[in-house]
């Protein structure tokens, strides 16, 4: 007994029996985690998609306000302001100024809206002609009598062109699988559900819209929360860090927001000049949806040309189809090889050829969405990468200057 006391006064016991029960813990803990692992990720997973989807309208809101907000304040500045006098009263002045930038956030969601609009109906009047929305049944009548018109246009094409031989016997059998797959997925069933599942996203769109509204009406009110949060949360240096960082990194995917969307325009620009050159009807509406594709790397350009070899096909025959798509594969080599790498690299600060390694490599893990995104997340990593080296040469050179002071003490 009184060997246990003397066991139980001495320290070094009790901290090897922790250490020892901590590892045990640990152990068991790794072992559970290990075994169980496929039931652990799957409910890890189901919660995360749970509180994504719970919280998708706010981050609908999110990420229209951030894509918005420079246009609003262009609005603000350059049209409304000059258009609302300010009285000299702060008090009035500054409702006044509340007033002329919530008009700019409504002027800035209609632009967009009607920008939308416009290009869903150039395209709906492209595939089908002439749109009567009188009722939903009616358009999906629309939808379907064109799809089986298409259908029946490529049955005569092949029927009339294709000669009786091996290759026509290839090209039958990819016709024919097209064919199916437009029967099989353009179905009155299959398009009835699309506008349903469109008409059930639109209820989150429409709650994302407001919250945007509110989030770029009430910028400076959030900002000032997001501040305080970060003062009482953090220490002053960890504050300052956090705030320097994310700053970097929203001038990053600011630049290649604009980046983007500069190649895109240059690009509906460039498509819609060759296929109005070659005399492809509706070149300009084929050409600005090849531009809005190519925000899309690699896939964004095979997808813009798709509507041009169909319009070629269908209006003048398989030729001018072929040569609508050399038009925008020419173009589309030129982009990739010269202006996206420089617009969008020099935009973000990477190099050409890191740009072009950011797509390959995160398409490859990532797909389509990796693509899109590959050209932000590695500006984001660089700002990451050299602030991690600027901190390391700081402390090197404080280390050398304190090597320096102590030699010259020593002197």
């Amino acid at each position: 007994m009184n060997k246990v006391k003397n066991m139980m006064k001495d320290n070094s016991f009790i901290k090897g029996s922790f250490f020892i029960l901590f590892n045990a813990a640990l152990l068991y803990v790794m072992y559970f985690i290990i075994k169980n692992i496929g039931s652990i990720s799957e409910k890890f997973f189901f919660a995360i998609d749970t509180l994504i989807a719970a919280f998708w309208p706010l981050i609908i809101g999110l990420v229209l306000a951030y894509l918005l907000n420079p246009l609003s304040e262009f609005i603000d500045d350059k049209l409304v302001t000059k258009l609302i006098r300010m009285p000299d009263d702060p008090i009035k002045a500054e409702k006044r100024q509340n007033l002329s930038h919530f008009i700019s956030v409504i002027l800035t969601i209609l632009i967009v809206i009607a920008a939308i609009i416009a290009i869903i109906y150039g395209f709906t009047v492209l595939l089908i002609g002439k749109v009567v929305f009188s009722d939903l049944s009616t358009l999906i009548h629309d939808f379907m009598t064109a799809a089986l018109s298409y259908e029946n246009t490529l049955r005569n094409w092949i029927a009339t062109n294709v000669p009786n031989d091996m290759l026509s016997e290839r090209l039958s059998e990819a016709a024919n699988m097209l064919i199916g797959w437009i029967r099989d997925n353009i179905s009155f069933a299959s398009v009835l559900g699309t506008f349903t599942n469109i008409g059930g996203s639109l209820l989150n769109v429409l709650i994302g819209v407001i919250v945007s509204i509110y989030l770029m009406k009430d910028k400076k009110f959030f900002l000032g929360l997001w501040r305080k949060f970060l003062h009482l949360t953090l220490p002053q240096k960890g504050n300052a860090i956090i705030t320097e960082t994310l700053s970097e990194v929203n001038d990053v995917l600011s630049k290649f927001i604009r980046g983007a969307l500069l190649d895109a325009l240059i690009i509906a620009i460039l498509s819609s000049i060759g296929l109005t050159l070659m005399g492809l009807e509706a070149a300009v509406l084929i050409g600005v949806f090849a531009g809005i594709c190519n925000v899309i790397p690699y896939f964004g350009p095979v997808l813009g040309m798709i509507p041009a070899f169909l319009m070629g096909l269908f209006t003048e025959g398989l030729w001018e189809g072929i040569l609508a798509i050399i038009i925008l594969f020419v173009i589309q080599q030129i982009d990739a090889n010269f202006i996206y790498p420089r617009i969008v690299g020099s935009s973000t600060g990477l190099h050409p050829l890191m740009v072009l390694l950011a797509i390959s490599v995160f398409g490859y893990f990532g797909g389509i969405l990796g693509m899109l995104l590959a050209v932000p997340i590695a500006g984001i990593i660089q700002v990451f990468v050299v602030k991690w080296a600027t901190g390391k040469e700081q402390k090197l050179s404080g280390k050398k200057d304190d090597a320096g002071a102590e030699a010259d003490a020593d002197a």
